[in-house]
């Protein structure tokens, strides 16, 4: 007697075999699925869209990273936006800093391996040494893909391998800003106990400079537009706030409470050039971490030549330097500032927190 659900089952099973076995290795690789937001067309914080993709496999010279965190600097914004300068649109996944767990490895890859805990610093070419315009060339998030995925392919070249005592999410905020604020204060103005540090704002390079800053035997002054923020930085360590909206002429301000700063952070740029230079004591450092636009007057730069100061721009900086950084925060038992977590759904609302600019230090994204 014909049995039509025993004839069903029969050939479900022959044709599951025979689809198995036409699958090249290739295609059985493929089959693990994963989400990862793209930078839309035109680029804006509102056509960011959330993806699924066979999650790639890494070649040679490249690893695969399940995400843990990552969080978002004001680059990635204009990069999001459409607004950044130097290598805008090469990128479908944006990004810079992020941290999480190597899952595979490219055939040549053996600095590193699967099961590491890993961050990756900006610019993968620049593994130590000075600084080269070439390095603009592998830019994570810019000219290539970034962290905001749950598996995501990173250069090898610029996996940074995490201590035990620094946590996912510490990591993931410290590719842009530590590492900036890290070769400002210690590549470039060599900061020593006693002096006085500038830094302007409240965000992620500001935070981590006050941090880094006051475990070097340093005092801090910080500036922003609100007093509240100012309060909260100096439950953080900073020693002097000054509020450059009630105060147009901050800068000589700083330099009368302070009798002129050492170092500036000045990661504005040209708009607030002056004032910098107002603050500063003779033969003070101000690295240009800042590209803001230029103000409606060019900078008269006051006190350039008078003092004697220094004015050195950099691009964040190698992965030593990032390995220089995390060894210098397990020392210091520092802890980066996180001002709010969103959820990995919640990417679009994560960076118009970032364009409201109300948050202190960094915003992050906890991916699933």
């Amino acid at each position: 007697m014909f049995d039509r659900r025993e004839f069903i089952a029969a050939a479900t099973a022959v044709g599951a075999t025979a689809v198995a076995s036409a699958a090249t290795p290739r295609q059985k690789a493929r089959i693990d699925r994963s989400r990862v937001w793209r930078i839309g067309s035109p680029p804006s914080i509102a056509n960011l869209q959330l993806v699924t993709r066979d999650t790639p496999t890494p070649a040679a010279g490249e690893v695969l990273v399940r995400v843990v965190a990552s969080s978002i600097n004001a680059r990635d914004r204009g990069i999001v936006a459409g607004f950044f300068p130097i290598g805008t649109n090469k990128a479908s996944i944006p990004l810079s800093e992020g941290a999480g767990e190597i899952i595979a490895v490219g055939p040549d890859v053996t600095r590193v391996k699967v099961g590491d805990r890993v961050t990756s610093c900006h610019f993968p070419n620049w593994v130590t040494g000075r600084w080269s315009p070439d390095v603009y060339e592998r830019d994570i998030g810019n000219t290539v893909d970034g962290w905001l995925g749950e598996k995501v392919i990173l250069p090898a070249s610029g996996i940074v391998v995490l201590p035990p005592q620094i946590s996912f999410d510490a990591a993931a905020t410290l590719a842009s800003s530590g590492v900036t604020a890290w070769h400002a204060l210690f590549e470039i103005a060599r900061v020593r106990p006693g002096q006085t540090v500038l830094t302007l704002g409240t965000g992620g390079v500001s935070t981590i400079g006050l941090q880094l800053a006051k475990a070097a035997g340093a005092r801090v002054v910080v500036t922003s537009s609100r007093d509240d923020k100012l309060a909260r930085m100096r439950e953080l360590g900073a020693d002097l706030g000054v509020n450059y909206r009630s105060t147009a002429a901050w800068g000589e301000r700083v330099r009368e409470l302070t009798g002129g700063v050492d170092i500036v952070l000045e990661n504005v740029g040209r708009p607030t050039l002056d004032e910098s230079m107002n603050a500063c004591a003779p033969s003070a450092t101000i690295v240009m971490i800042g590209t803001g636009p230029l103000p409606k007057e060019l900078p008269k730069m006051p006190g350039f030549y008078q003092k004697n100061l220094l004015l050195k721009a950099i691009s964040n900086g190698s992965r030593q330097m990032f390995e220089d950084l995390l060894a210098g925060m397990v020392t210091a038992r520092i802890n980066p500032v996180i001002d709010r977590t969103f959820t990995f759904e919640q990417a679009i609302e994560a960076f118009r927190e970032m364009e409201a600019g109300d948050h202190i230090g960094k915003v992050l994204i906890r991916h699933p």
